[in-house]
């Protein structure tokens, strides 16, 4: 067996060994999104956990924190970075009326700790409008995290935005395979050319693709699960083992990111 096709093989064994879901762990500038839960209270030191610190009731950045003098710089991206709703005044960033804690997200009139949000959804055809108390900023069992441009939620498969709030059927599966879903409504189902209980049966392919046994045999100048994906210029074909392991070593990677960080 050839060096590359051992290591397909290798590839193949491991990436059948994890999850192919890939939840929300960074921003949208690929940061990773850091739990609030896990930032040390009271600690800007060498132990900090990503440089920052909750100290004195709030969310900082220790670098900056620890300068003597008022940043207004820094107040600004403090309101817009580490606080959800916040303001500036009197050249320091607080949080706006009735809302308190480390990170400006809970609500006074609403038990310790609670937030007041309405749910995500539709509600007789309409977004919920009705605002209630409720222990959970995210929808869909969302986790809380900071990352570099918000305060934003990690969220599971298949949920993305801010809050969780919206349905990314694509995140059910790795890059190379993102077509097998599609969103329908609240939940997902099968993309337009596969069917099963997994959605991994392919019933029919692309570009004049022929379907054999089940798979996609593509013509000339085209690759991929469905033939979806066209060969780098001036190659007539291209290996399907390379589009493969770029995503079973996604896949793999993922897996020691998630276990870290969600």
């Amino acid at each position: 067996m050839s060096k590359s096709g051992a290591l397909c093989l290798l590839l193949a064994i491991g990436a059948s060994m994890v999850a192919c879901e890939r939840p929300k762990i960074k921003d949208t500038h690929g940061n990773l999104l850091v739990k609030i839960s896990d930032i040390p209270i009271g600690s800007c030191g060498d132990d900090s956990y990503f440089g920052l610190g909750i100290m004195d009731g709030g969310l900082e950045e220790c670098d900056r924190w620890k300068k003597e003098t008022v940043d207004p710089e820094y107040e600004e991206y403090k309101c817009k970075v580490l606080r959800f709703h916040a303001k500036v005044k009197d050249g320091k960033c607080v949080c706006e009326d009735k809302w308190k804690g480390p990170i400006c997200n809970e609500y006074h009139g609403c038990q310790t700790g609670e937030t007041l949000r309405a749910p995500s959804g539709l509600i007789g055809g309409k977004p919920a409008t009705q605002q209630s108390c409720t222990p959970h900023m995210c929808d869909h069992n969302g986790t809380i995290a900071v990352g570099k441009k918000e305060i934003e939620c990690i969220c599971p498969p298949p949920w993305d935005g801010r809050l969780c709030e919206r349905l990314a059927c694509w995140r059910k599966t790795i890059p190379t395979q993102q077509h097998r879903y599609r969103n329908n409504g609240d939940h997902c189902i099968c993309g337009n050319h596969y069917s099963g209980e997994n959605c991994d049966i392919v019933k029919s392919c692309l570009n004049n693709g022929q379907l054999i046994d089940g798979k996609c045999k593509c013509p000339d100048h085209w690759h991929g699960e469905l033939c979806d994906k066209r060969c780098p210029k001036g190659q007539v074909t291209c290996s399907t083992c390379s589009s493969f392991i770029s995503g079973a070593l996604f896949t793999i990677i993922l897996l020691f990111v998630n276990k870290f960080n969600y």
